[in-house]
């Protein structure tokens, strides 16, 4: 992060308004992960000689607080960009930043550098509801500036990503366009060719039998819904977990593999129930939700995503492939698109035959994913109205209520109500266990709910010993390569940081981010927490330079995907580099991560205060005593309030403390 004398850091920068979040963050993904055809690298560009793929896009994560000045870090990333590009539509036209963005990139000298994209509106209308293009972007300017055009019925969504592409590489956009339709192609005759390789993760007997259980449960409410095909859906589901092959058990001592059973259900799924598209539709849906539990999340997604092709007219059956599609979607990290589902399935529970369990299910959805997104109070309505129609349904209705429960306890706990998030966590635990018994999942999430809050009251020993036993529980359970494992070794591991224990941390983190990027993939947004956690470790064990490397990739991925802590990544980043003797970097670090603290963490006093301390600690090794000791003295009080000696961060800061030598 602060090697090289090239001025040109980024290909691009992306100027937008907030309320168009979700299209620059596709944008970022899609520009920094197209593939520069082989022929074209090499050539020399804007951004220096072309590589394999486009150099990093600058994305400021929302607009600046009004009444200040353009950020010091978006000043810093407008300068080191080759290009601007301005995501248009009447959100940006109106935005005071975004036409700030233009007139400093003008004011450098690179008006013929700007690539626009339009989103939404008109691109030169005088009606100010609809004009798309910012006033910035025409002042001064010879003629209408040309843009991609994102717009249903224009360019579309590919077709502009190409032609923004096309001038960012200088090559003519219709040489882009058959290059990309002859790779789509050849990806389609890859898919085809590799659609027959399974994969087998071995659990235990038990859990098969529960899951057979479970399908036979459903197998039979889906009869009883459609009668003319009872005996076909019960045929279809007790051939999943028939054995007729010996070779398949040969006695006693075999084990038959939950994931062999519902694979053989999705090959069934291919070939059964050919006149019945609902059941076919509602049976696809239970076996992606058997994957999810499982912890196959993609094969989950594949499933759920195939029985879309079953035409059928079943409303209850529409908001059931919704609601999994979208539940999915969250396991993968994909919350705009699952937002987007669970509210085309709110948009269905008028149908008939939707039962309250399906409407709160929906409901208690959407309340989670806005939970995630800041909105506490609008989370808490939905969340409370799907309670109520769970606890009106009785004993029937008890495990979604411990759901909805674990839903408001995390709501709690995001906006620092600990004891309320306590007794609601306890509350639902309590359900659980009578439920479904102390090996159920949930069970384990509650636990570890309950060890979040022990962790933040300050008692590392205690969320060590529940994370500890929920980990030999889960591994037992759910076997050793179910993504929630990955979460947990995550947790137990910055119990482990944070007692200075960096040793025993850091097999657990790798443990960690093999398991989870496996199901969940590489861009999964809480691998944030995962890669900056190892960072500390190597930067704790002598490893400076790989906790760099470490520590950019995690900021890296904390812009792409909004993540909260990048604030905090970016302070530890930064004591990284001060200690190993970059501190010009270590500031410029800590320039980028106040912003993003006093945005996201302005509850949080010890967090604005650590990033002090270390700036004062840069400034003392950097030959600047005094100024740094000052800083060092103002923070202190916030940093022992919450991390006392002994600790991780309440050690640092006490070295922070001690004479320069």
């Amino acid at each position: 992060m602060h090697g090289g004398g090239c001025t040109i850091r980024y290909s691009a920068f992306i100027s937008y308004n907030h309320r168009d979040r979700n299209w620059a963050v596709w944008l970022h993904r899609a520009l920094e992960r197209y593939s520069i055809p082989p022929r074209l690298r090499g050539r020399d560009s804007p951004f220096g000689p072309l590589g394999k793929r486009l150099p990093p896009v600058f994305r400021d994560r929302d607009e600046l607080a009004s009444g200040a000045d353009l950020a010091a870090a978006v000043r810093q990333g407008l300068e080191d960009a080759a290009f601007l590009i301005v995501i248009c539509s009447p959100n940006g036209a109106r935005s005071r930043w975004v036409n700030e963005e233009i007139r400093a990139f003008i004011a450098m000298g690179r008006r013929d550098r700007i690539r626009l994209i339009i989103i939404g509106g008109e691109p030169m209308s005088d009606d100010p509801e609809l004009a798309a293009l910012p006033p910035a972007i025409l002042e001064g300017a010879e003629s209408e500036p040309l843009a991609a055009d994102a717009r249903p019925g224009q360019d579309g969504k590919q077709g502009a990503k190409l032609k923004l592409l096309a001038g960012l590489l200088g090559v003519p956009f219709d040489e882009l366009r058959q290059r990309e339709a002859a790779r789509r192609q050849r990806r389609l005759a890859i898919i085809a060719g590799a659609s027959t390789v399974g994969f087998v993760v071995t659990t235990g007997l038990a859990i098969a039998a529960v899951i057979a259980r479970s399908q036979a449960e459903e197998a039979r409410r889906i009869a009883e819904q459609r009668t003319m095909t009872a005996e076909r859906t019960l045929s279809f589901v007790k051939g999943m977990f028939r054995v007729s092959d010996p070779s398949i058990a040969q006695g006693e001592g075999e084990k038959i593999t939950a994931r062999e059973v519902v694979d053989r259900g999705a090959r069934m799924l291919e070939t059964g129930l050919e006149k019945e598209p609902a059941a076919r539709a509602d049976l696809g849906v239970t076996l992606a939700e058997v994957y999810n539990a499982l912890g196959l999340y993609q094969r989950g997604y594949s499933i759920v995503s195939t029985t879309f092709r079953f035409r059928h007219g079943e409303g209850d059956v529409h908001v059931r492939q919704l609601s999994t599609l979208a539940e999915t979607q969250v396991l993968l990290g994909d919350y705009a698109l699952a937002a987007k589902n669970f509210r085309r399935a709110q948009a269905l529970l008028g149908s008939p035959r939707v039962t309250p369990a399906l409407r709160s299910r929906v409901l208690a959805g959407l309340g989670q994913l806005q939970s995630q997104e800041g909105d506490a109070k609008g989370a808490e309505v939905l969340l409370r109205e799907a309670l109520a129609v769970d606890r009106s349904l009785g004993a029937e209705g008890r495990a979604d209520v411990a759901r909805d429960l674990e839903a408001l306890g995390t709501n709690a706990f995001r906006v620092k109500d600990y004891s309320l998030a306590r007794k609601l966590a306890a509350e639902a635990l309590a359900i659980r266990l009578a439920v479904e018994g102390e090996n159920s999942p949930s069970v384990a999430d509650n636990r570890n709910t309950l060890a979040s809050i022990a962790y933040l009251s300050g008692d590392l020993k205690g969320a060590e010993a529940i994370y500890r036993a929920n980990l030999v529980k889960d591994e037992r359970v759910l076997g050793p390569k179910h993504p929630d494992i990955g979460i947990t070794l995550n947790n137990l591991a910055r119990m482990l940081i944070d007692q200075r224990r960096f040793a025993e941390a850091g097999p657990l983190l790798e443990r960690a981010i093999a398991v989870v990027e496996a199901q969940r993939g590489t861009t999964y947004d809480d691998l944030v927490l995962f890669y900056s956690n190892l960072a500390l470790v190597r930067g704790n064990t002598g490893k400076r330079a790989e906790a760099e490397r470490l520590f950019d990739h995690a900021v890296r991925l904390a812009r792409e995907t909004d993540h909260p802590m990048l604030g905090p990544v970016l302070t530890d980043a930064a004591e990284n580099a001060c200690l190993g003797g970059h501190r010009a970097a270590g500031l410029a670090l800590l320039g980028a991560a106040a912003p993003a603290i006093a945005r996201d963490h302005a509850g949080t006093p010890w967090r604005g205060g650590w990033l002090e301390n270390v700036r004062g600690a840069c400034l003392v090794k950097g030959g600047q005593p005094g100024e740094g000791k000052a800083m060092i003295a103002r923070s202190r009080a916030a940093v022992f309030q919450r991390w006392p000696a002994g600790t991780y961060i309440g050690s640092a800061a006490l070295a922070h403390e001690a004479p320069v030598p």
